[in-house]
């Protein structure tokens, strides 16, 4: 059965699996829709600490984006890895699944995942946003497609329709992740 908790809860009771997981961090921007998720697999951790920017990782890991952006964004013609730093992710719109939803935002999610070496950080929390981590189970995949679906459709008014498209986007995404071969 899937098993998922807020990272931090699990960093301080000691709970972090060392063979693997994913990682599941949102960013909303408080005054619109405009969203990114990073999704983050790790495999044999060496070490894990706390800084001032959240945890580190250090180990191997792959890495995911979803964005979506409202109709009434006003630089949507700049591609999504030259956007302001609150704004970004590490890809261009040829690198993207990108479609419509039925309110008119647009919905991005990567093709492929960026290979993370030696370390990698996932951000301090803030106002709205999260970060949990999914157990690798064998049913994790089904889990993480359903939080994304709910967290597409609560936390970003995508239609329920837009939501399971965009979640099932991103999970063909997650299963090209590289991190346990």
């Amino acid at each position: 059965m899937a098993k998922a908790m807020g990272l931090l809860k699990a960093y301080l009771g000691e709970q972090i699996p060392a063979n693997g997981g994913f990682i599941i961090s949102s960013f909303f921007d408080p005054a619109s829709v405009y969203s990114i998720y990073e999704i983050t697999a790790y495999a044999n951790v060496k070490d894990i600490y706390r800084t001032a920017e959240g945890l580190t990782f250090k180990t191997d890991g792959n890495r995911t984006h979803i964005l979506v952006e409202p109709p009434t964004y006003t630089h949507k013609h700049e591609e999504p890895v030259h956007r302001e730093a609150d704004k970004k992710i590490p890809y261009r719109f040829d690198d993207l699944d990108i479609f419509t939803g039925k309110k008119q935002e647009k919905v991005m999610v990567p093709r492929e995942p960026v290979m993370l070496h030696t370390s990698f950080t996932i951000l301090t929390k803030e106002g709205d946003n999260f970060s949990f981590i999914f157990f690798p189970t064998e049913d994790v995949y089904m889990a993480m497609r359903k939080f994304m679906a709910d967290s597409l459709y609560n936390d970003c008014n995508l239609s329920k329709d837009d939501s399971v498209q965009g979640s099932n986007t991103l999970i063909n995404t997650i299963k090209n992740f590289t991190v346990w071969e």
